[in-house]
């Protein structure tokens, strides 16, 4: 079963890395969770690929984990909506041909 990221959705994070945002970047950290910790909560707010997980158990911030590397409490596969973005300008050159 697929599910679409939710807020307020129980995750299990089975990640080995992080997006890690910067004043000015954002970089990809490699993470070890503990099997004790790896129960979080989404957020909702997604990003390219990335979704952003409350980490109670594991130190009560917010992390920015893969959306591939996260399942629902109950085994469900997570994945992103997709949202086509139009150029601007896109529609006046069909429009020309």
């Amino acid at each position: 079963m697929e599910t679409k990221p939710t807020k307020g959705m129980k995750v299990i994070v089975n990640a080995n890395r992080e997006a890690v945002f910067g004043d000015e970047s954002v970089s990809v950290a490699k993470v070890s969770i503990r099997t004790n910790a790896k129960v979080g909560e989404m957020t909702g707010l997604t990003l390219a690929g990335f979704c952003e997980v409350s980490m109670p158990k594991l130190d009560g911030r917010k992390h920015w984990y893969p959306i591939s590397d996260l399942a629902g409490e109950h085994g469900e596969t997570i994945v992103e909506e997709e949202v086509p973005v139009e150029e601007e300008g896109a529609t006046e050159q069909e429009e020309e041909r």
